[in-house]
C-alpha cells in the first residue's frame, strides 16, 4: 500500500533474516516407485523439532543417485536428505 508522498510501509522496516529450520531425525520411505528419469518416493520425516512431516513426495533422479555413487534408493534418499558418513 503506497503511503503520503509515494513512500511505501516497507521502506521503512528492517528486512526479517531467517535462520535454517530444525533437523531431519528419522525418515522412512513408504513407497517407491520408478519413471524414465528416476524414482519419485513417499516419505514420513521426524524432525528435531518433535514435528512430523507426512507424505513427503520427494523425486530423485537416476543422474542423482549416480552422484551419490549408489543405485540404492534408500541410500540415495539417505544422502539427498543430508545424512552422510563422517
Amino acid at each position: 500500500m503506497k503511503g503520503k508522498g509515494g513512500v511505501y510501509m516497507s521502506d521503512f522496516l528492517e528486512p526479517i533474516e531467517y535462520e535454517t529450520g530444525t533437523s531431519i531425525q528419522t525418515f522412512n520411505i513408504i513407497e517407491a516407485s520408478v519413471n524414465d528419469e528416476g524414482y519419485e518416493v513417499l516419505l514420513d520425516i521426524d524432525l528435531d523439532s518433535g514435528y512430523e512431516l507426512e507424505n513427503v513426495k520427494m523425486k530423485i533422479t537416476f543422474e542423482e543417485l549416480e552422484g551419490y555413487e549408489t543405485d540404492d534408493i534408500q541410500e540415495g534418499v539417505k544422502y539427498a536428505l543430508g545424512f552422510f558418513c563422517k
